[in-house]
C-alpha cells in the first residue's frame, strides 16, 4: 500500500485577525487520501469536515486561509473527537497534529482574502 495523506484547510484569523477568538476555524478536513490518487490531482479520502468556502465577516479585514497536507502514518486512523465534531471554530489544530503524529506538512499554501463588500 502506498502513502496516505491528510488535507487540512483552516482560517487562523476567525473572526478577525485582530481578535482571533475562534482561531483555526476548520474549513475542510480529509484523511486517508491515497498518494496515487493525489498524484492524479484527485482528493479522494474520508471527509471528516465538509468543505466550506472562505466567508470572512464584513469589516473583519483580511483573513489567511491555509491549506496543509500531512503524511498520515500507516495503519493510523485519523478522526475527530465528539467535541471537535460539534464545532468548526476554536479547533485545537496543534493538538490534532500531535494526537496523530502528523509532524510538519509536506506541502502548504496560504492566501489572503476579505469580505467582498469591504
Amino acid at each position: 500500500m502506498g502513502k496516505v495523506y491528510v488535507l487540512v484547510m483552516v482560517d487562523p484569523d476567525a473572526p478577525s485577525r485582530t481578535k482571533p477568538t475562534s482561531t483555526h476555524w476548520r474549513h475542510w478536513l480529509v484523511a486517508n487520501i491515497e498518494g496515487r490518487e493525489l498524484k492524479k490531482g484527485k482528493i479522494k479520502g474520508k471527509i471528516l469536515t465538509e468543505y466550506q468556502p472562505p466567508t470572512p465577516p464584513q469589516k473583519s479585514g483580511f483573513h489567511r486561509y491555509q491549506f496543509m497536507l500531512f503524511e498520515q502514518l500507516p495503519q493510523t486512523p485519523v478522526s475527530l473527537s465528539d467535541e471537535e465534531k460539534s464545532s468548526r471554530g476554536k479547533w485545537d489544530f496543534p493538538a490534532f497534529i500531535t494526537r496523530f503524529n502528523l509532524g510538519e506538512p509536506v506541502a502548504a499554501l496560504q492566501f489572503l482574502t476579505q469580505n467582498f463588500k469591504d
